[in-house]
């Protein structure tokens, strides 16, 4: 905690004129804020276009170059001198204003890359845009967290298929869209019958790497099942899809399921055509 706050402190010096600081973080600095030990990940994925998310009100080059597509400064919600939220993120001005929420803006790397495909290498990996990472940003936290303690359920991706993010060298999380259906799954005929292989010898190291993957698939599986089942939260969500991840990471938080990272993600925001009113929605 000494570290983050030092941390706080530094940013807000060295990068002022690109960060939106809500007044909170000055309390933070004496206190300890105990009990928050999960991250929850929430990636925009397509490409978010950061410049009518943010907006530069009050910048002519910013109108000049989008005399369409810019947002107009009268319906900017402003919370910065020369920055402000698109009026679609109103209903986060509360959060802002009550010190829950901050901006850090501008960030990227130098000399960008076009394609949509190695730019998610880049943001997954961490990397700088020379280098060609194999494991993700939060799959080195796992290997260096998590080696021995024993279950992918360390990190929860809410989806069909884990991302790149949290795939480590050693240690890798995992990914499901419900604890009942993944419990199911891994409780038919053919896994069960591998999982309980006795006293088969995997000298191939990538039938080893299988095996052992399918038997911390199952061990996980029971674990968060068992946590997960005897909570049912009454909080009223959406019907969408991206509300269903947000509520199944609430549960499982609820159940105090021994997970440190959950991730979700948003689609819909590579707007090539009709940006203005796909992106507001």
């Amino acid at each position: 905690m000494h570290n983050r706050r030092a941390f706080l402190k530094k940013s807000m010096m060295a990068t002022a004129g690109t960060m939106l600081i809500p007044s909170f973080l000055k309390a933070m600095e004496s206190s300890s804020l105990p009990g928050f030990k999960k991250l929850v990940v929430l990636q925009l994925s397509g490409g978010n276009d950061g410049l009518n998310t943010i907006v530069p009100y009050r910048n002519d080059v910013y109108y000049q170059l989008r005399p369409q597509l810019a947002i107009a400064g009268k319906q900017v919600i402003e919370v910065a001198d020369e920055l402000g939220f698109h009026p679609s993120l109103a209903p986060l001005r509360s959060l802002y204003d009550q010190g829950y929420m901050t901006i850090i803006n501008n960030v990227g790397y130098p000399n960008p890359d076009r394609s949509h495909f190695r730019s998610m290498d880049i943001w997954n990996t961490g990397s700088s845009a020379t280098e060609y990472l194999r494991t993700g940003w939060l799959g080195r936290y796992l290997d260096a967290s998590c080696t021995g303690s024993g279950g992918a359920h360390h990190a929860i991706e809410i989806d069909d298929v884990l991302s790149l993010a949290l795939k480590g060298e050693h240690c890798k999380g995992m990914a499901m869209r419900n604890p009942k259906r993944l419990y199911e799954a891994l409780h038919g005929n053919l896994f069960q019958k591998l999982s309980e292989a006795d006293g088969v010898t995997h000298d191939e190291p990538n039938v080893a790497y299988l095996y052992k993957t399918l038997a911390e698939s199952v061990s996980s599986s029971d674990y968060i099942y068992t946590k997960s089942k005897v909570v049912n939260t009454t909080a009223a969500y959406p019907s969408s899809p991206f509300a269903g991840q947000l509520k199944t990471i609430a549960q499982l938080i609820q159940s105090g399921v021994d997970t440190r990272v959950y991730y979700a993600s948003l689609a819909g925001f590579d707007t090539h055509v009709r940006q203005a009113p796909a992106h507001a929605q």
